[in-house]
């Protein structure tokens, strides 16, 4: 277990998990659509997961070695009550986040951030950030904590901006590309409702926020997508 300095505990109430059907559709708008990914999203997912790894030296994504999880998704959260989230454009999937309970009481890590080339710097990379700090305070977490490829500087930038704190901690992956990852956590103020939307270094063009908004008017989740 890392070692960083916290803040004093608090109270932990945990919230009731309740399961979530795969495919299941948050919210959509003009062509994209928010959803639980499916099973049968493994193919695209590792597809986006090793391009976005292709773009640093001596990145290579081996699923089956590197990221077993990515070959059922779906399951692979759902078995210990975690989510995992797709954004897709025209059917395409473009973005992806995940959440996993923590080995630390009261605290959720974030996971499988990833965003398609062409998506970046226009606050989606923000808005799945923020939709993992929305089901964090759901649950009654009061903090998420995350590690970080030391090669992903606009990652780093984004964590950052969006009150994480880097701590000392390293941590080497026995994985294709070995893989040094830095811890970040972010400490979860009480009573707090997440802002949905972008940063100031992001044009925040794409209202993505509206995927999530629309599932809050509706009920979600809504109808699962077809494969």
């Amino acid at each position: 277990m890392v070692t960083e300095s916290r803040s004093a505990p608090r109270e932990y109430l945990p919230a009731r998990i309740d399961p979530v059907s795969p495919g299941a559709i948050i919210g959509r708008s003009d062509g994209l659509v928010l959803r639980y990914a499916r099973d049968d999203d493994a193919a695209a997912i590792v597809a986006l997961v090793s391009k976005v790894w292709s773009e640093y030296p001596g990145k290579t994504l081996v699923a089956a070695n590197d990221m077993p999880e990515l070959l059922c998704p779906a399951s692979a959260y759902a078995r210990n009550g975690g989510r995992f989230w797709v954004v897709e454009a025209n059917g395409e999937i473009i973005g992806t986040v995940a959440l996993t309970q923590s080995v630390e009481n009261g605290v959720v890590e974030l996971q499988k951030l990833y965003v398609a080339r062409g998506m970046r710097k226009n606050g989606l990379g923000t808005f799945l950030c923020q939709l993992v700090e929305h089901e964090a305070r759901e649950r009654g977490a009061h903090a998420i904590e995350l590690w970080s490829d030391i090669k992903l500087l606009d990652a780093h930038r984004r964590y950052e901006r969006l009150g994480y704190r880097r701590g000392s901690s390293l941590k080497t992956y026995n994985d294709t590309s070995a893989t040094v990852r830095s811890y970040y956590r972010k400490e979860l103020e009480p009573d707090q409702p997440v802002a949905f939307g972008g940063g100031a270094a992001e044009t925040a063009s794409v209202p993505w926020q509206t995927l999530f908004h629309l599932a809050a008017q509706d009920g979600a989740p809504q109808e699962a997508a077809k494969p």
